[in-house]
């Protein structure tokens, strides 16, 4: 008896990891408010995840930066990730917000792609890791932002990655880091 039930249970949380991935693709944000893109269908190296405590520090409503649809997941193997950061605050480097694909273009660009206020970073520096098997992430589209200066950057499709880094308490979910140098 105790077999059927432990068979029950795995089945029954996988058809709820497949409908919470499901709903994260219907494009809406916390506040209800249709989001702009998808997540990708699957990323090698990521397995979907259940971490609603993450998703809150990483999904924002409207205009406050983060992420829009979202869903966390679980590292299963490294995948490269990169992130664009403020070298005036050598911290920063391992900061929260982090891209699957090597950031290229302008900075005007890339701010307006992942809407990063100038008050948020400098954007001047590039540094590539890996994020450590075992970690857990959020992966999502842009949310807008309205900075202090009063511009403002709509949501894309952009996606970012959030990993819960504290890179001043020395708390970190990357590994193998190596600098780029300046940026762009």
């Amino acid at each position: 008896m105790a077999r059927q039930t432990s068979k029950y249970g795995t089945w029954l949380f996988s058809g709820l990891l497949l409908v919470l991935a499901g709903c994260a693709n219907i494009g809406r944000g916390v506040d209800g408010e249709t989001c702009v893109g998808q997540l990708p269908a699957a990323v090698d190296g990521l397995n979907p995840s259940v971490n609603p405590g993450l998703l809150a520090k990483a999904q924002m409503p409207l205009r406050m930066g983060g992420v829009c649809t979202a869903a966390a997941y679980a590292v299963a193997a490294p995948v490269a990730v990169f992130r664009v950061y403020d070298g005036t605050r050598p911290t920063s480097a391992y900061g929260g917000w982090w891209s699957l694909t090597r950031p290229s273009g302008s900075r005007d660009d890339y701010r307006a792609q992942n809407a990063i206020c100038k008050e948020w970073s400098a954007l001047d520096r590039l540094i590539a890791c890996q994020l450590k098997t075992g970690a857990e992430i959020v992966l999502g589209t842009t949310q807008s932002a309205v900075c202090d200066d009063k511009s403002e950057y709509p949501q894309t499709a952009s996606i970012q990655v959030f990993v819960a880094n504290d890179g001043r308490h020395n708390i970190l979910f990357v590994e193998h880091c190596q600098e780029l140098g300046d940026w762009p």
